[in-house]
């Protein structure tokens, strides 16, 4: 009865916008909308709390349903053996993570599969089509969305990206179907392009191209709702530049305590959008990181956000994922509940993350070299093309000769940057927010301190990558996630000097 009513009113409101011939459409009533650079709901401002939930399309004698992915069952087997078992199953997860102080659940739909007959979601029985089966998954996800709405819950609806005519038909079709219905708090159309682009270095002309039209699509289907992209690490701007790509909000994911301080500070001060974090966590599993820890960087990373302007903040996952299930790193031990469904002391942190106070936020020691390289630093200057002025906030990354291992800067606001690391680096990218993107190599001749020509055939660890550093090497007090010893990311022995970068500013 609440969702036809909601329906009602949303569609009286329609009218009403059209009869008195105003053509800017006004947020219905429960919708979110950004106002001023901030979420708010009826007048009211909103901080998007959420917690990132997987789900699986699961086939019954009595329907079909999206409910909980199977490492947050058996693992090997789901639970449930009805269609009322898993809604029953789900709805005890989203009483859970409401009763936990989260006020959003980011849906994680977007495992979509293919085959010579077309897109499809896997379930337990028989592969579900996009094209054949469309009514019947979309009714399914509604079911879950009206869950967690009874659950006070909004929703953000992560989609597979739009990569064809089959899929797009689909995407719209479930945008159209949620277009008046306030439970949906936005859609993310694209998880991570950084990682799961299918073309490698995407012109960044091209990727613009593709989201600006994504998005339009989604705001005819659904002009009430926001629309955003989970973005990743700074150097998304290589071909993904949200400042010039139109969604709503920018929400980007990070995990490394090295890392994120940084790429909050980058995202905060150069994309020109309202942010927050849609994806954090540490993996903890009590012996090589302690849940007290894991219970700090939560309190820690959701002040850093909001010192730093944030508007939402949202933590990987809803469970462990057991040893073998994981995707990557960040998914192994960082759920609010344990691989036995037990609560973990992390879980009872975020009630109380809502009193947080905003403070001044400062640049981390770090900000230049995330990691401690030490062995070379290659400095450059990058500027405007027209102008000659310094750009600040452009990323910079370089790789190996074996494309091995990649690491990243950005300039400062002189547009100088020093581009630390352990190997030789001959292949670069280069850009920033607004910029066109220069991809060149380059062999650098290296002096040490007394002017001699030197190279790194003695110098150590030469093969280490980010994944291999722990950022409790680095760190002042254990219990302080993000202050790290001041004197360890200055340490070069050789030097190179690249010159001038100048990049071209795009039109949007």
């Amino acid at each position: 009865m609440k969702k036809v009513f909601n329906i009602l009113i949303a569609i009286s409101l329609v009218f009403l916008s059209m009869s008195c011939g105003d053509s800017k459409k006004e947020t219905p009533q429960g919708f979110v909308s950004l106002e001023d650079g901030v979420f708010k709901v009826d007048g009211e401002q909103f901080f998007p709390l959420m917690l990132n939930y997987k789900a699986e399309l699961l086939e019954f004698d009595d329907g079909l349903f999206f409910g909980a992915a199977k490492y947050y069952d058996n693992p090997d087997i789901h639970d449930a053996t009805t269609k009322e078992e898993a809604c029953d199953q789900f709805a005890r997860h989203m009483q859970l993570i409401e009763q936990l102080g989260f006020n959003t659940v980011r849906l994680c739909i977007n495992v979509v599969l293919s085959d010579e007959d077309g897109y499809y979601y896997k379930t337990q029985r028989s592969p579900k089509y996009l094209d054949k089966d469309s009514k019947q998954i979309i009714d399914a996800i509604e079911d879950m969305v009206d869950i967690a709405a009874a659950h006070n819950l909004k929703v953000m609806l992560l989609l597979k990206q739009s990569w064809d005519d089959e899929l797009a038909r689909f995407n719209i079709a479930l945008i159209k179907r949620f277009a008046l219905n306030d439970a949906v708090f936005a859609f993310d159309l694209f998880n991570e392009p950084l990682y799961f682009d299918i073309v490698n270095d995407r012109p960044k002309s091209d990727a613009v191209k593709t989201a600006t039209q994504w998005i339009s699509n989604a705001k005819k289907a659904a002009p009430y709702h926001l629309v955003t992209m989970g973005f990743a690490e700074p150097i998304e701007v290589f071909s993904w530049d949200a400042s010039m790509i139109p969604v709503d909000f920018v929400e980007f994911h990070t995990y490394n305590p090295l890392s994120i301080p940084n790429e909050t500070w980058w995202w905060s001060h150069y994309i020109g959008k309202p942010w927050m974090i849609g994806e954090t966590s540490l993996p903890a599993d009590n012996d090589s990181v302690s849940y007290k820890q894991q219970c700090y960087f939560a309190e820690q990373a959701y002040q850093y956000v909001i010192d730093c302007g944030g508007v939402g903040f949202g933590w990987w996952e809803f469970q462990d994922v057991p040893v073998g299930y994981n995707i990557n790193y960040e998914g192994t031990y960082s759920g609010v509940r344990d691989g036995n469904n037990e609560l973990k002391p992390v879980a009872y942190k975020f009630a109380d993350l809502k009193d947080l106070k905003q403070g001044t936020p400062e640049k981390s020691v770090n900000y230049y070299n995330n990691f401690g390289y030490h062995n070379a630093v290659i400095k450059g200057l990058v500027v405007d093309d027209n102008t000659g002025k310094p750009i600040e906030g452009a990323a910079i990354r370089g790789w190996n000769q074996w494309w091995r291992t990649g690491l990243n800067t950005c300039t400062d606001n002189e547009g100088v940057f020093n581009l630390y690391s352990n190997d030789e680096c001959v292949h670069f990218a280069i850009s920033a927010p607004g910029y066109d993107t220069k991809r060149f190599d380059m062999n650098l001749e290296y002096l040490d301190k007394n002017g001699e020509v030197r190279d790194f055939t003695d110098l150590p660890d030469r093969n280490i990558k980010s994944s291999m550093v722990s950022y409790q090497t680095y760190l002042k007090d254990e219990n302080k996630l993000f202050e790290f010893k001041e004197d360890e990311f200055d340490k070069a022995v050789i030097f190179a000097d690249m010159g001038e970068i100048r990049l071209k500013k795009l039109e949007k």
